[in-house]
């Protein structure tokens, strides 16, 4: 009608949970009801470092008392502080970093600077993957069901199957810029790579010239119970990417390079209005000095061992269990039937997680998980696939 209001609403591409939050802290949130829950779905994975985290809180506080908006072509003190920290976990060989706002979006960069220093442009890519769901990132996803709508685009890309590594074997890779994978499939349902592949796709680059592109996105930061998963898989990406957990949950994403990769990259190839702005930075630095303050690395794989072993224990016995694996706190049940019902059930008893690949229930809480929580989602998760 003419003059009536039309109110405007979210479009969400994802499920609503019903669940109105209202406060968190540490490894829990709050709903509006005032009801406590255990926050393992963690902004998928993005609270690693728990809610409220007073490093990032006051980081954030300090540079909004001193400049909170300046491009990345000045240089701020922030700015320092922030690489001096960095790079007290990311290996040497990797002396350069340009910053971004997403996961995605450093995917994006990771692809152009692969083609541009190659001079090629095809891009491989493995089944189950997850790089993002922009153009370029998509191109490299695994999981069809992101492509609704956008079938037959011709992206340069080739797929490759995880668990066939002999097929990377075969391959003709002259025009192949780069492999690009996760030590670890996390949206594809918390897969590891075997040792088999590793082996392959290094085996790939020696032969053809190819780069190697690790996507630490949710696996990096301590997540694995180490800095970086690639380090436990014996490989040496030529670039890799970082994001979700490294800022407390405040929009930041990297990709790391070395310096001769730095030297062939044209000038103005890249950039974003926001991508290390003061406050990303800012949050970055108090991540940072969070994650080293407190070995956040070693209480994730400290307390991810028990979570694991734990659920082996509670679930084994469950003919709806297929299998419990993960590394650190980065854990995937996977069952026999569709874990959206399970996920639900979670929630109802006051244990956030979300799904995985068809077929995983995904568990990311943050490293301050204790003894009592650990606890709570087991007991959880047996009364859920019990009542399926």
């Amino acid at each position: 009608m003419a003059g009536e209001e039309v109110g405007l609403k979210l479009y969400r591409f994802y499920e609503p949970r019903g669940l109105k939050l209202v406060k968190g802290l540490g490894q829990y949130v709050w709903d509006s009801n005032g009801r406590r829950y255990i926050d393992a779905h963690n902004g998928n994975g993005v609270g690693f470092l728990g809610h409220g985290n007073q490093h990032v809180v006051a980081s954030i506080k300090e540079q909004l008392d001193r400049i909170y908006i300046a491009s990345s072509s000045y240089d701020l003190d922030v700015t320092e502080e922030a690489l001096d920290l960095l790079s007290k976990i990311v290996p040497p060989r990797y002396d350069n970093v340009s910053f971004l706002n997403s996961g995605a979006e450093a995917v994006e960069l990771a692809i152009k600077m692969a083609r541009i220093y190659t001079k090629r442009k095809k891009i491989v890519y493995f089944t189950g993957s997850f790089h993002g769901r922009t153009l370029g990132a998509l191109s490299v996803t695994g999981n069809k069901r992101y492509w609704d709508g956008l079938e037959g685009l011709d992206l340069g890309t080739i797929s490759v199957e995880f668990t066939k590594p002999e097929e990377l074997r075969s391959l003709e890779g002259s025009e192949v810029a780069a492999v690009i994978l996760e030590i670890i499939q996390g949206e594809g349902g918390v897969n590891p790579a075997s040792k088999e592949l590793i082996e392959e796709v290094k085996a790939f680059s020696d032969k053809w010239g190819s780069l190697i592109i690790v996507d630490e996105i949710q696996t990096g930061f301590g997540r694995t119970g180490i800095h970086w998963s690639f380090m436990d898989a014996g490989l040496e990406p030529h670039i890799f990417t970082a994001g979700k957990a490294m800022a407390g949950g405040f929009p930041i994403s990297a990709v790391f390079f070395s310096s001769e990769i730095a030297s062939k990259m044209p000038s103005a190839m890249h950039g974003s209005t926001f991508g290390g702005n003061p406050l990303a930075l800012a949050a970055l630095r108090g991540g940072l000095k969070a994650y080293l303050a407190d070995r956040v690395w070693e209480s994730s794989r400290e307390s991810g061992s028990i979570l694991i072993d734990k659920l082996r224990e509670t679930l084994g016995s469950s003919r709806l269990v297929k299998e419990v694996r993960g590394r650190g706190l980065m854990i995937g049940v996977d069952l026999k039937v569709n874990p959206i019902n399970v996920v639900k059930c979670l929630q109802k008893k006051g244990v956030l997680a979300t799904r995985a690949g068809a077929t995983v229930v995904r568990f990311l809480p943050p490293y301050m998980i204790n003894k009592e929580d650990i606890e709570e989602i087991t007991g959880a998760m047996a009364s859920c696939v019990g009542g399926v």
